[in-house]
């Protein structure tokens, strides 16, 4: 490794100690080899430091003094990190032998790529994918694209998609000195989306790397489908739109965000997940105290709204999104088995 390596990876760590072991091991067999890594650890109390420094002390640890979630967590990575390319990378994941290398790859095909998506697979249906990247709708809905399918379905090449899953990310760092890294008020999920709308928005590119390959033990940090994600994501979604969605599209798309709205509040209703009701509340009350992000953030674009229009895909239908979770939540709780 270099002084100045090509790429620092970053990986954010809360009492996973028993995750540790394989994540760093997979980048110690990686096909590319000047990269660094930085451990950035939210408070453990399971002595995951002191065993990343004793088994692997190659690895620059940054330790906070508390839990900073996984965006401010990133934050503290990339401040560190003096790579031109931040790859972030879950502490739950695996990484193939050529992860790092299809990442590249990708990257360095236009100086116009701020990020590269790389493929997460369940861990233990590595046949399966869980992520290729970002598929962001017209009704605000944030999924991962080809969730559930088959491996064999993955392109043969690069091709374009809104952002990269945060689990399995490469991100310029051009693009982060102008547009920002991760906003700390998403503390946990969707963080990835916001920042990937802020690159679209400032006219960088995103592909996706389809051999680039993790394997991810689904939500072990948090739970699929634990009222603390159920909260977080009702929360998210709205901090995303205010943030990000220029006025022409909220013209255009607010009757679809509100539909989808009031479907998963009647869902939330139905099935007494009132963690639905309680995130898109606290939504609410943050939105007055974000207006001035929102400013900063809507001054970054340099895109036509129709070119932005043409990045978002047609809604699934709301009980077809719920099916597609449901799928993913039954596959997710195969992989812990």
């Amino acid at each position: 490794m270099t002084d100045r390596p090509t790429c620092s990876v970053i990986i954010v760590n809360w009492n996973g100690r028993h995750l540790l072991g394989p994540c760093l091991q997979s980048l110690q067999q990686q096909t590319f080899a000047d990269f660094e890594i930085i451990l950035v650890d939210n408070a453990s109390s399971d002595g995951s430091p002191e065993w990343v420094a004793q088994h692997y002390p190659g690895v620059r640890l940054r330790v906070n003094e508390r839990n900073l979630g996984f965006a401010e967590g990133n934050n503290v990575g990339l401040a560190a990190a003096r790579g031109e390319f931040a790859v972030l990378l879950n502490n739950d994941t695996e990484a193939e032998p050529g992860f790092l290398a299809g990442l590249l790859e990708a990257a360095r095909a236009d100086e116009r790529i701020g990020m590269v998506a790389g493929v997460l697979v369940f861990a233990h249906r590595p046949d399966t994918i869980a992520s290729a990247g970002i598929r962001m709708q017209r009704d605000g809905v944030a999924l991962d694209e080809m969730a559930g399918r088959p491996r064999r379905e993955l392109p043969s090449e690069p091709r374009e998609v809104f952002g990269p899953s945060g689990g399995a990310a490469l991100y310029r760092r051009a693009m982060l000195e102008q547009v920002g890294a991760f906003e700390p008020a998403y503390f946990f999920y969707l963080e990835d989306v916001d920042l990937a709308w802020r690159g679209r928005l400032a006219g960088w590119r995103c592909q996706l790397a389809p051999s680039a390959v993790v394997r991810h033990v689904y939500s072990a940090s948090a739970g699929q489908g634990s009222p603390f994600k159920s909260f977080q994501l009702a929360r998210n979604r709205w901090l995303v739109l205010f943030l990000n969605l220029p006025a022409g599209l909220w013209l255009r798309y607010a009757p679809l965000i509100l539909a989808y709205d009031l479907a998963a509040c009647g869902y939330g209703l139905l099935a007494r997940d009132w963690e639905i009701w309680r995130g898109r509340g606290a939504a609410l009350r943050l939105l007055p105290a974000l207006r001035r992000r929102r400013r900063a953030v809507q001054q970054l674009r340099q895109v036509p709204l129709d070119a932005l229009r043409q990045l978002l895909a047609p809604p699934l239908a709301p009980w077809t999104t719920l099916r597609l979770r449901r799928q993913i939540s039954r596959l997710a709780q195969a992989t812990e088995t």
